[in-house]
């Protein structure tokens, strides 16, 4: 989920509350993977588990960097592996070791060397390694976390918003909905996130909203005042909910310019973004199940459009193509496994 400033690949996945409104059975969807998508999803992590490093990476595009590792990491565990259970729990601890060692004094996920936009694989790695904190109590993963989660804080601009280097600076959405997500996580897993932190965050996430009230289409922008896309509004969207702002007007109007897009509507997807929306746009369309029928009309809708065009596009070895080495593939799988519910950020 990224634009190439500096670098597109990464402009908002995977995959992120104790700020949500109470579950009730009602709001438990009845959607579940499908035999096919559930072949699907083994044959991807099969090739994801046979062309991993010994040391956690992959020799694709971007496969060493901590962005790509914990993308990757979050699929495996998607599928219910983790380090210590799971056909895939070794790949999952290589994982886990490759980021530990990426691991900066500062806090930093994200060695000098790696590809640009640290701040985006900062929060990436952060958002894998408290899911997996989250999962299993490991106690070498709770110090990595909390470090991170510091550092994305201290790393907030006055305005509420990220960007792509790990210092105060402008904001855009990309970077910011990944932060988002991983102080989410973050939370979620017991590491202390200020209040102010999120609800910064929220107000940045908000002013790129483009507001029918204000004659705007609904969507969301990169920055504010921006024209609004495809993978944008899912980020957007995805962002407020994990933040805990299911029930915002935002939300309910991003989740409605989405709808337009394929694999439902008629409009095309940003091609160069499209596996990053369609993870975004899924795990929004998910969560807004929770705050009415629209939402569960929305989702019994989009799930199985959106699993009929994944398997179509798997390539026979597994992987699908696209550019970034595993980022793809990583997002497809993230989509198809949104029913299983392992991953906590999937919880509502």
């Amino acid at each position: 989920m990224i634009r190439r400033r500096p670098q597109a690949w990464l402009i908002a996945a995977l995959v992120a509350a104790s700020c949500a409104a109470p579950i009730h059975s009602a709001d438990i969807d009845d959607v579940e993977i499908s035999p096919g998508a559930q072949a699907t999803v083994k044959k991807a992590l099969a090739f994801l588990a046979r062309t991993q490093r010994t040391d956690g990476s992959w020799p694709n595009e971007l496969g060493n960097t901590s962005g790509i590792v914990a993308a990757t990491s979050l699929a495996f565990m998607g599928a219910g592996h983790t380090p210590d259970s799971g056909e895939y729990g070794i790949n999952v601890a290589r994982c886990m070791q490759f980021l530990i060692r990426s691991a900066q004094p500062n806090g930093l996920l994200f060695k000098p060397g790696m590809a640009e936009a640290p701040m985006y694989h900062h929060g990436l790695a952060t958002l894998a390694v408290a899911e997996c904190w989250g999962m299993t109590q490991d106690k070498a993963l709770r110090d990595v976390v909390k470090r991170a989660a510091d550092l994305i804080v201290s790393t907030q601009n006055p305005e509420g918003g990220w960007q792509y280097q790990p210092m105060v600076a402008g904001a855009d959405l990309s970077a910011t909905v990944m932060q988002l997500m991983a102080l989410r996580a973050c939370k979620d897993a017991g590491i202390y996130v200020p209040k102010e932190a999120i609800d910064q965050g929220i107000a940045y996430v908000k002013a790129c909203h483009n507001a029918v009230d204000r004659g705007k289409d609904g969507g969301f922008a990169y920055t504010p005042g921006g024209e609004s896309g495809f993978a944008r509004t899912g980020a957007g969207v995805l962002s407020l909910q994990v933040a805990g702002s299911y029930r915002a007007g935002e939300v309910k109007q991003g989740v409605q310019f989405l709808l337009q897009f394929k694999p439902l509507g008629t409009r095309d997807p940003e091609a160069a973004f499209y596996h990053y929306g369609q993870y975004y746009a899924a795990m929004g369309i998910y969560q807004a199940q929770s705050v009415g029928e629209w939402g569960k009309k929305a989702w019994k809708a989009w799930y199985p459009a959106i699993t009929k065009s994944l398997i179509e596009t798997q390539q026979p070895d597994g992987h699908w193509q696209a550019g970034y080495g595993n980022y793809s593939s990583s997002m497809c799988c993230l989509v198809l496994e949104i029913p299983y519910r392992y991953l906590p950020i999937y919880q509502r």
